[in-house]
This record gives C-alpha cells, sequence and structure tokens, in this order.
C-alpha cells in the first residue's frame, strides 16, 4: 500500500513539472455571469526551462443570482476544470473570497519537488466562513496513476 501513494506521489509530481497542452480549458457557462475574482499562479515557471512548459492554475468566482461558482481551470493535461456552487443571498465581493495555494503535502511554500497542486478556496460573509473547500489541480494525475496499477 505504502508503495501505491509513493507512486501517485511521483506521478503527480511529475506530472506538475512536465507537458502541457496548448489549450486552457474553462468552465462551461461560466461567461454568462458576473466575475467577482481571478487567482491564476504558474507553479512551475521557477523549475522550467522552456517558456512552453509553463503550467497555469485558475480560480475564478462569479456572482449569480442565488450565490456564487467557483471555478478552476488549467492548461495542464494532467488537471480537468471543474465548478460548484455555493448557495447564499447575501452579495459576495472579492474580500469575502480567500485563496490559499498549497503543495501535495500541504505546505504554503512550493519547492521543485513540492510544487503547488492545491487551493483552498474559503468563502466568508460578514466574517463568517460559508464555504471551504480544496480544489485540486491534479486530480487526473492521480486516475491515471490508479488506471496504471490496476492493470498490473
Amino acid at each position: 500500500m505504502k508503495k501505491f501513494f509513493t507512486g501517485m506521489l511521483v506521478l503527480a509530481l511529475l506530472a506538475s513539472l512536465i507537458g502541457c497542452s496548448a489549450e486552457t480549458s474553462t468552465s462551461a457557462d461560466a461567461s454568462a455571469s458576473n466575475l467577482i475574482y481571478e487567482n491564476t499562479i504558474s507553479p512551475n515557471e521557477k523549475y522550467i526551462a522552456q517558456e512552453s512548459d509553463k503550467v497555469f492554475y485558475t480560480i475564478q468566482v462569479y456572482q449569480e443570482e442565488n450565490g456564487v461558482k467557483v471555478a478552476s481551470s488549467s492548461n495542464s493535461a494532467f488537471s480537468q476544470a471543474m465548478s460548484y456552487q455555493v448557495e447564499t443571498s447575501e452579495p459576495i465581493t472579492k474580500e469575502n473570497i480567500n485563496v490559499q495555494w498549497q503543495t501535495l503535502m500541504g505546505n504554503t511554500e512550493d519547492s521543485k519537488g513540492d510544487q503547488f497542486a492545491v487551493a483552498d478556496v474559503t468563502i466568508s460573509v460578514q466574517g463568517k466562513v460559508i464555504s471551504e473547500r480544496k480544489v485540486s489541480f491534479i486530480g487526473k494525475a492521480l486516475d491515471m496513476a490508479a488506471d496504471a496499477i490496476e492493470q498490473k
């Protein structure tokens, strides 16, 4: 079992270090809403030799009629766009949103061997947290690793 988790971790780290597709995936119908917050990072920009290998992770928050939509996107082939809804009757502003980037090991400081892979998205209203959710940008890589192990 320890080998399985070690293998998944190694594959995930390799996935963040190499290869990205030329296309950026975005969540469906997000453009129909009012964008109130956006945060984009490149987890590997300090560690790559070619600009074309740069990976981007983006969190966008949209105000909607019954709350907000949080959407993730990336140009990495190992990431899958996703979104989720947070229902609230209160209007949300960018000051109500906090995104903290974390590595696979849970660190808030990255390194070449432990790059950012997770966004911890917190939404508050009047000082009270109404949603806190971790968004993984390497889910597809973990699925690929699990599939490869199952085939053995």
